[in-house]
């Protein structure tokens, strides 16, 4: 099946340099679908309708009704429910996208503007991975190629196909278990490359929250009033910089570890053979996985930091909601899925009269005895209406029409042309 990670991970390499390399003009030319925002957006496009494709198709088949029997009966609507959830979470996000877009356009706020899109793509991005995740434990569950139907009846042939001598041996079923080895990974690997852009979007939100942070704090020290506001606005100025400088190492450790993660991965499963060592191979991902939990569990604090120190004095920023929705998709990376795994653990270490209350429970006793695929068919789709939450909210939190967009235009990057609107709001609106 297709490596949905690899291509997006590639993709977001060859999108970063071209950021960097022509932001939004080329020999000041406006690029109208050549932009890096546009780009991104066509990709996901691609991904998430060949996941939905591939998904719809196999739950139609006789295979993928199979799946089904073995699970909660709560989990199959939920599981069924994802394609609307990654539609609407890509539209709503690009149709958000393309109104901060036109403000760039016009030269307002370009440089604010462009980090809020870069935020906005988030729940569209996590979403597309969690999507091609979710179809490929689909397709690890069915037993069903989609792509090549005739290697279906042979678990081995799946996903490399037969390697002769140099492939993994070890008895009846070994080929099998192998191959749902190798899906897992990829599945991991879908969740590795949007932990990564996640990480991109909190750093783009961690500059822009700190330069507004600091043109409020001089906006209120200019004051002519000599107020005891502005005396801690004073004294709050002088210490931004140490501020600002342990919230980007907090920040900046998550995103190195996140790239770092994911690269690895990809290298691994596409110029190695994994199959001959998984435990060897798991080991390697453990010790990322719990250097991200740290990292981002820092980053989480750092921006609780923030948040609650200098609320107050965040000027038309509206810090509330933008908290809220980044906290929320921060808590996709790594922090939800160590919950039910630090709750499967728990269950299994306490007595048997307690595991015995716990099965009582209604979903409590589902979620606490879901094996691998179970868990990430439950895991994805939980995701995937994360996201559709995600986003709504970004519709309220980042408007294109806030006023701080607008404030200190000469912090903003790029040319005088570029700053200058191309039309007047006023000949715009006629």
């Amino acid at each position: 099946m297709l490596d949905a990670g690899l291509v997006l991970y590639l993709g977001l390499v060859v999108l970063f340099v071209w950021r960097f390399l022509s932001g939004w003009r080329l020999c000041g030319a406006w690029m109208e679908y050549a932009n890096y925002c546009m780009l991104l957006y066509m990709l996901l496009l691609v991904l998430n309708a060949w996941a939905i494709y591939s998904f719809i198709s196999l739950a139609l088949r006789p295979e993928g009704s199979q799946v089904w029997e073995p699970l909660p009966r709560w989990l199959r609507p939920m599981v069924l429910g994802t394609p609307a959830a990654a539609v609407f979470t890509y539209i709503l996000a690009f149709i958000q996208t393309c109104q901060h877009v036109n403000e760039i356009r016009r030269g307002a706020g370009t440089l604010k503007h462009d980090r809020a899109v870069q935020i906005i793509a988030l729940p569209a991005v996590f979403g597309c991975m969690a999507m091609n995740a979710l179809t490929k434990v689909f397709q690890s569950a069915a037993r069903y190629n989609i792509e090549d139907p005739q290697r279906s009846a042979a678990p081995s042939l799946l996903l490399r196909g037969f390697r002769g001598p140099e492939g993994p041996s070890g008895g009846p079923g070994s080929n099998s278990t192998n191959t749902e080895q190798f899906y897992m990974a990829q599945v991991e690997t879908c969740y590795q490359v949007g932990d990564l852009y996640e990480a991109w979007a909190l750093y783009q939100f961690c500059k822009m929250t700190l330069e507004i942070l600091k043109n409020s704090l001089e906006h209120v020290a200019k004051e002519k009033s000599d107020s005891e506001r502005k005396t801690v606005a004073s004294g709050l100025l002088v210490a931004h910089k140490s501020l600002a400088d342990i919230a980007y190492t907090g920040v900046s450790m998550f995103l190195v570890v996140c790239c770092a993660e994911a690269g690895w991965s990809l290298y691994l499963l596409t110029f190695t053979n994994p199959e001959e060592n998984w435990a060897d191979y798991n080991s390697q991902m453990g010790k990322f996985q719990a250097a991200g939990l740290v990292a981002s569990m820092a980053a989480i604090y750092n921006l609780s930091t923030v948040e609650m120190e200098f609320h107050t004095y965040f000027q038309d920023y509206g810090p509330l909601l933008k908290f809220m929705t980044v906290k929320l998709l921060l808590s996709l990376a790594y922090f939800q899925k160590g919950c039910v795994y630090v709750l499967q653990t728990v269950n299994r270490s306490l007595p048997g009269l307690l595991q015995s209350i716990i099965g009582k429970v209604p979903f409590v006793k589902e979620l606490v005895s879901m094996g691998e695929t179970e868990f990430y068919l439950f895991y994805s789709s939980v995701i995937l209406y994360e996201c559709v939450l995600g986003v709504f909210l970004h519709y309220f939190a980042w408007p294109s029409d806030e006023s701080f967009y607008g404030l200190d235009e000469e912090t903003c990057e790029g040319t005088e042309a570029e700053k200058k609107p191309l039309l007047d709001k006023a000949a715009a609106s006629a």
